[in-house]
C-alpha cells in the first residue's frame, strides 16, 4: 500500500501567520501583559506565547523519551515517525478547526489555541511513556 502525503490547502498561509506570530512574540513578549490582553493583536500574541510554552514542554518530554530509548534505532525511528505524523495531524486539524475564521484577525488566536490544546494532549500521551513499569509489554519505553 502506497502512502501519499496529504495535500494541505493554505499551509503556506498558516505557516506565514504562525511565523508572524512568533516574530511579533519575540519583539513583544518581554513586555506583554497577557493577563490583560485587550486588543486582538495582544490576544494573538498571547495565544502564540502560550503555544510556544506548550511546544517547548513537548520538545523537552520528547527528548526525555529519546534518552530513555537509548541506542535502539528501530524504536527511535518509530518514535520519530509517529511524532512527524502527529505534527502533520496537529497542523491539519487546527487548520480545519480554525477554517471558519480564516482570513479574520482572530484566526491566529484560534489556530494557536488549537495547537496549544493538541500539544498539551500530546504531552500527556508522551509523559505516560516516561512512567512505564518494568515488564509492561504494552509500553515501548522500558525503565532503565
Amino acid at each position: 500500500m502506497n502512502y501519499k502525503k496529504p495535500k494541505t490547502q493554505g499551509s503556506s498561509a498558516v505557516l506565514f501567520i504562525v511565523g508572524a506570530l512568533f516574530l511579533i512574540r519575540e519583539s513583544a513578549a518581554s513586555d506583554q501583559d497577557c493577563s490583560n490582553a485587550m486588543t486582538q493583536t495582544d490576544m494573538n500574541i498571547c495565544a502564540g506565547i502560550d503555544y510556544k510554552k506548550a511546544d517547548d514542554n513537548l520538545n523537552s518530554v520528547y527528548k526525555q523519551i529519546l534518552s530513555l530509548i537509548g541506542e535502539d534505532k528501530n524504536l527511535k525511528s518509530q518514535l520519530i515517525s509517529a511524532q512527524k505524523a502527529w505534527i502533520v495531524f496537529r497542523d491539519n486539524e487546527c487548520a480545519f478547526a480554525s477554517s471558519a475564521v480564516s482570513g479574520g484577525t482572530i484566526y491566529p488566536t484560534v489556530y494557536a489555541s488549537c495547537t496549544e490544546e493538541l500539544t498539551k494532549k500530546r504531552i500527556k500521551e508522551l509523559e505516560a511513556y516516561t512512567r512505564c513499569k518494568e515488564g509492561d509489554l504494552a509500553c515501548p519505553v522500558q525503565p532503565k
